[in-house]
């Protein structure tokens, strides 16, 4: 994939690109373009998203002159800070594109290129996300979105009982705002202040919008739909929260969802427990577009995300004047994660949460970011290649893909931080010798914007031109020093049969050390992406995993082995959620009841699926903060939550489950603790706050695996 003149069997060029597109946007717009997702495969794509990052901080206005140039129209969702001018790296976008609806490298570079470099600034990068459907896309709306109709509860600060008044947010998919668990206690007023469903029909009636996209409900608007609709599904039908999005069904319409599920223990409140119901902690909910669920590694999200945390940090200021509340405290729940990544802080996103964050602090606004570890803890999605692997000059590593496997699988590959690994080739062998490809880890001298890169196909067979069925790529990932490969494969078993499939079965990496290269380094670490097939959707995906020989599964007492051998490269430490590495972040892992003593809240067990973080200094992959049940015993996994409609229940298992206590007591520390108690707590992401059960030490997996202390 090195010049302009090679192509694809299906027309789609592979070429040097000359506008930056990292690996995952190469392969989902050029060569794996037909095996992605149904959005991307159809030309009904007319409102483009990315993730916008800029060499310095800008203030938060639109390219409008480069725009109108160009011919083409940018949006800017609502962001935080605009009213104060406040600048920053990363800015989520919305961009129209002018190629009648088709995705193709050339009309992304004119579209989104053209949008996003403004006078002044140099070299910009962006991270495509999902587009926005034309249904929910206000596409009228212009530089000004407007205020939103709200205005504070006079009984808030009355029932608050003298707490302080503060912000529980969650960002999830099928959230039920209208559940009769996020209501006060009489049951008609609504805690939620704000709600933004990303994916519902646009307002027909708003004149001019308050959110770009989506449909926005306030307290009132909520209240409303509560009092004249008896039957939540007719509710949720009136809403157009209830609506498809490029096909795929809303989640809402399901009895349990995910978020359903998280917002209730972060934040809810059940009337038949007779307890008193915390009107001090405002509510603000973000329900994520139904399509980010079709592809659960880290491609597809980040504009959607970061316009989520924006969202509620701009929103939490209209609370904080409305209810006389200065430098409100802001507390954000973010179940959700991949598997991938450099794991150091450093992808785009967990910079830009990083980056907003920050400022926010650095205003004397407290504001906290709850993430889960992940559950990937005994998937085999994580290795490391050491020094001593690589004594002989090379090392070679089995990646498993699996039959019936509908959806790509992306492998990567990091090297450590300043290790140049230009004396390094990959090669890459397919089961029964069946594809095959080789890349030198150079960048390519042909792309001259963006990150140094450089690209290969993989092809089926010998002849030339063999159809192709992957791509490897090497990167300098945001010019940071740290260089990664990403192998990505077609699935096993495309959605059309006529398209050449990736052999499933064992695929051979070996990576080979050239004369010069350095011998002694830290290890290399090996990352599979998360491919999981959530039930609401059924993608048809199956997830890719490491094999290696000398992986134990189980232990001699039949046990499923939850720590790692010496001799193999599979690592189950390290594997923490690939979004839980950030400065801002307070990382949340999974733990039960130990068989063995029933619930002693000082010996609590690591659910066997909740992800570690480091155990030795020199991995540079973070570690877990503090630990929360996520089962309720090794024979009763999951534990009970809300479903979508009031008065239903459902058993949902892991991290995410876990993470949602540790907000929900957050915000109650926030609405007790004094001003200084913060402050001085913000330097541990306001861990210090939480009343907490402190876990013995001593065992450094253990450690990795909970963290310090125990959340009840």
């Amino acid at each position: 994939m090195n010049d302009t003149s090679t192509s694809g069997s299906d027309g789609n060029t592979v070429s040097a690109l000359e506008s930056y597109f990292g690996p995952y946007e190469a392969w989902n717009f050029g060569i794996g373009r037909p095996y992605a997702f149904p959005v991307f495969r159809k030309n009904d794509s007319q409102f483009l998203t990315a993730l916008a990052e800029h060499p310095s901080p800008r203030k938060p206005e639109l390219p409008a002159s480069a725009a109108s140039k160009a011919g083409r129209r940018v949006w800017l969702p609502t962001v935080w800070g605009r009213s104060e001018n406040i600048p920053l790296r990363f800015w989520p976008l919305v961009v129209e594109n002018k190629g009648d609806g088709e995705i193709g490298f050339q009309n992304l570079k004119g579209d989104l290129q053209q949008a996003v470099q403004s006078p002044g600034i140099d070299a910009p990068r962006y991270r495509m996300a999902f587009p926005v459907a034309p249904a929910n896309m206000h596409d009228d709306a212009g530089a000004d979105l407007a205020d939103p109709d709200w205005s504070p509860d006079p009984k808030v600060k009355e029932n608050s009982q003298g707490k302080v008044i503060n912000v529980l947010a969650v960002i999830d998919d099928g959230i039920p705002f209208a559940h009769r668990n996020f209501r006060a206690a009489d049951g008609l007023r609504t805690r939620l202040e704000f709600c933004w469903v990303q994916s519902a029909d646009k307002d027909p009636e708003a004149e001019i919008p308050s959110v770009l996209f989506g449909r926005e409900y306030t307290r009132d608007v909520i209240e409303g739909f509560i009092r004249d609709h008896e039957d939540e599904d007719a509710l949720y039908a009136a809403t157009g929260a209830s609506s498809e999005q490029f096909g795929s069904p809303a989640a809402i319409n399901r009895l349990a969802t995910h978020g359903a599920h998280v917002m209730d223990v972060a934040a809810g409140h059940d009337p038949s427990k007779f307890t008193t119901s915390p009107e001090e902690t405002r509510l603000i909910a973000v329900q994520l577009p139904n399509t980010l669920s079709w592809d659960t590694s880290s491609f597809g999200k980040d504009m959607y995300m970061l316009s989520a945390v924006h969202y509620i940090l701009e929103r939490a200021e209209r609370i904080a004047a409305g209810y006389g509340v200065a430098d409100i405290r802001v507390t954000i729940n973010f179940s959700y994660g991949f598997s991938a990544g450099g794991h150091d802080g450093a992808s785009e996103l967990e910079a830009a949460i990083n980056e907003i964050v920050g400022k926010r602090r650095a205003l004397g606004r407290p504001t906290a970011v709850v993430i889960p570890s992940g559950n990937t803890h005994l998937q085999r999605l994580h290795g490391e290649i050491t020094a001593e692997d690589l004594k002989s000059g090379a090392f070679e590593f089995t990646w498993t893909v699996q039959p019936s496997d509908r959806t790509s699988n992306y492998l990567e590959i990091w090297f450590p931080a300043g290790f140049d690994p230009g004396q390094f080739t990959v090669e890459l062998k397919g089961p029964f010798n069946k594809a095959q490809a080789a890349l030198k880890l150079r960048p390519n001298a042909d792309f001259e914007d963006g990150d140094p890169r450089n690209f290969e196909v993989v092809r089926l067979g010998n002849r030339h031109p063999a159809p192709h069925v992957g791509q490897m790529s090497v990167d300098n990932h945001r010019s940071s020093g740290r260089w990664r490969v990403l192998i990505a494969l077609a699935p096993s078993e495309p959605d059309d049969m006529d398209l050449p499939a990736a052999p499933a079965g064992d695929w051979q990496v070996k990576l080979r050390r050239g004369k010069g290269a350095p011998a002694d380094h830290p290890p290399i670490n090996l990352w599979v992406q998360r491919d999981l097939d959530l039930e609401a959707f059924q993608k048809g995906s199956r997830q890719s995993y490491l094999n290696d020989p000398d992986y134990r599964s189980y232990n001699d007492r039949g046990e499923q082995s939850q720590t790692d051998e010496t001799d193999g490269h599979v690592r189950r430490f390290g594997s923490l959620n690939g979004m839980a590495t950030g400065e801002t972040t307070l990382i949340v892992s999974g733990c039960m009841p130990s068989a063995a003593n029933a619930w002693d809240p000082e010996q609590p067990i690591p659910s066997h699926y909740s992800s570690a973080g480091k155990v030795s200094p020199d991995n540079p992959v973070g570690t877990v903060d503090c630990t929360a049940q996520s089962d309720r015993s090794s024979v009763l996994p999951g534990m009970i939550g809300a479903g979508t409609r009031s008065g239903s229940y459902a058993v949902v298992q892991g991290t995410s489950v876990a993470a949602p206590l540790v907000a929900r007591r957050l915000s109650e520390a926030f609405a007790i603790s004094s001003q200084e108690e913060v402050a001085k707590a913000e330097e541990d992401n306001y861990l210090p706050l939480l009343k907490k059960v402190d876990l013995p030490g001593g065992d450094k997996e253990i450690y990795a695996r909970l963290g310090g202390s125990l959340i009840i």
